[in-house]
């Protein structure tokens, strides 16, 4: 199973295309426990809108003050767009996501 890889204790950032104009638009995006979205929230991830929104990329940013606090080891992830106040997932199923602890780098005493 394919998932995206966030490592505990550092920065996650993603960019998604979505291929179609979002200028205006606003986006949260959410990491449960399961796909069902009233499963326990993991963690909220930032969205940001790449330039004007035009070109229809998002970056999306999770803080390591977050990820490293995370004791899961999977969890699901989905973008939600709010239109009229009611939030509509732009993905057809929630993506897997896998955290993981970063590898440590070998010294040279090792």
């Amino acid at each position: 199973m394919a998932c995206i890889e966030i490592h505990r204790n550092r920065t996650f950032v993603h960019l998604v295309s979505l291929g179609y104009d979002v200028s205006g638009s606003t986006f949260r995006s959410e990491i449960r426990e399961t796909r069902s979205p009233t499963s326990r929230l993991i963690a909220s991830i930032d969205i940001d809108l790449v330039e004007d929104g035009s070109t229809g990329e998002l970056r999306l940013s999770l803080d390591n003050s977050i990820t490293g606090s995370i004791g899961d080891n999977v969890g699901f992830m989905d973008i939600l767009r709010e239109e009229g106040g009611e939030p509509y997932s732009v993905l057809e199923t929630p993506l897997v996501v896998c955290f993981t602890d970063f590898p440590t780098q070998p010294t040279p005493d090792s």
